[in-house]
């Protein structure tokens, strides 16, 4: 249901229900339970498993002289390790951005340099390796030890490849890059945004093996979007798109990309776009939210969460793949008017996890494949930073303010986080 039907009479309700199923929207049922397994204190920017569904997160502090610190806890919420790389520079502290866990159960986070405490300034690039039992493997910064070069995000492919996304200095000066790094931290290549498409906000693996990625004007309200393959070469892009918010980006199997961007004709409107595997445009409509964020389902289909049409919230809806709205759920976290929405994900059965915060609490979000609501769950932690779906049926893994365990459940076994 929209918030409206919140404020109105029992009949106004029941009519606007019916009419929301007409529409395609979809009003939550009674809501099946999701416990807090353990949470413990743990702050952290980002979040990932092992195949144990071991959670690992990176957290830093601004302190001149400090290090990255990464820890492992095993599925029980037992601390393993914690570990970091001395980076022996009393004038300058690492600033974590991202973490992930190969196939090995190594780990990765990309972070940066910062130098200075009180005005610090982003120095160069970081990017650090941990083994499974907590050992550092090894530490590289690029492309100098002052090049004012930052990192947003990393991701590693099945041969355990590493690939950062962050901003650096190439032939058109500071521009959007993307680099990558073999297993035992060489550099293979980098990739340098020739369109000026904005800076860095989020990139994604396709299932048709490319990279899509997602920049932000640093001045005005423009969003850009580039495809490049896993050799670094460009795909497509797209920039200057006038947006009032921030957008997102993800692909099909087929090649597809769905682009997620503000309506600056109308305000609480999300626009999402279809391309095809060459950049061009298939179709562009209009819908009543104001969507954040995609992901693609392994039907083909996008999920797109954000802000319902007016106040705080969580509102999700599914397109098919000629743009048709297949469901609407405008209100997935009934009161809570949750804010601070910081990543979605999908499960294997499709169904959608947006962790958030009500200000004062870390929350996640769950909505079914079929659109309904499934649970909101709050807990300790002020905000959330990242989510990752576990590999044992029915668990989650959230990070912020501290670091949790949610089970759920089990409906469907396959709730592998699909979505990275």
């Amino acid at each position: 249901m929209t918030s409206l039907a919140r404020r109105t009479s029992p009949a106004v309700s029941r009519i606007l229900a019916s009419l929301a199923l007409a529409f395609g929207f979809v009003q939550a049922p009674a809501r099946a339970q999701a416990q807090l397994d353990w949470i413990a204190p743990t702050s952290g920017v980002a979040v990932d498993v092992d195949a144990a569904d071991n959670v690992f997160t990176a957290t830093y502090e601004q302190a001149l002289g400090s290090e990255i610190a990464v820890t492992k806890r095993d599925v029980h919420g037992n601390l393993l390790w914690q570990a970091s790389i001395d980076q022996t520079n009393g004038t300058a502290w690492e600033r974590a951005s991202w973490l992930a866990v190969d196939g090995n159960g190594d780990v990765v986070v990309c972070g940066t340099l910062m130098s200075g405490f009180s005005n610090p300034v982003e120095a160069a690039s970081v990017l650090l390796k941990f083994s499974a039992n907590g050992a550092p493997q090894w530490r590289v910064v690029y492309e100098s030890s002052f090049d004012g070069s930052s990192t947003r995000r990393c991701l590693i492919d099945d041969q355990n490849d590493i690939y950062v996304l962050g901003v650096g200095i190439g032939p058109a000066g500071l521009r959007t890059k993307v680099k990558k790094f073999s297993p035992s931290g060489a550099a293979l290549w980098s990739y340098f945004d020739p369109a000026g498409i904005g800076a860095p906000v989020n990139f994604k693996f396709t299932p048709d093996g490319a990279i899509v990625i997602t920049c932000r004007g640093v001045t005005g309200l423009i969003n850009g979007y580039a495809k490049i393959d896993r050799n670094g070469n460009q795909l497509w892009s797209l920039a200057g798109v006038a947006s009032p918010t921030v957008g997102d980006a993800a692909g099909d199997s087929l090649g597809n990309t769905y682009v997620v961007h503000g309506d600056p004709a109308a305000s609480g409107s999300t626009v999402v776009r279809r391309l095809d595997p060459q950049g061009a445009l298939v179709w562009q409509h209009a819908y009543p939210s104001i969507g954040f964020r995609v992901e693609v389902g392994t039907d083909d289909r996008p999920i797109v969460s954000g802000f319902p049409a007016a106040g705080a919230g969580a509102a999700f809806f599914k397109l098919a793949p000629n743009g048709a709205l297949a469901w609407a759920n405008l209100d997935a976290d009934g009161p809570l008017a949750l804010l601070l929405h910081s990543r979605m994900v999908l499960d294997g059965a499709n169904n959608a996890y947006l962790s958030a915060s009500t200000l004062s609490q870390m929350a996640v979000c769950k909505v079914n494949a079929a659109g309904t609501s499934a649970w909101t769950l709050t807990m300790p932690g002020s905000n959330t930073a990242s989510l990752v779906v576990g590999h044992a049926p029915g668990s989650l893994f959230v990070v912020g303010g501290q670091t949790a365990r949610i089970v759920e459940p089990v409906v469907n076994p396959d709730v592998r986080n699909f979505c990275q």
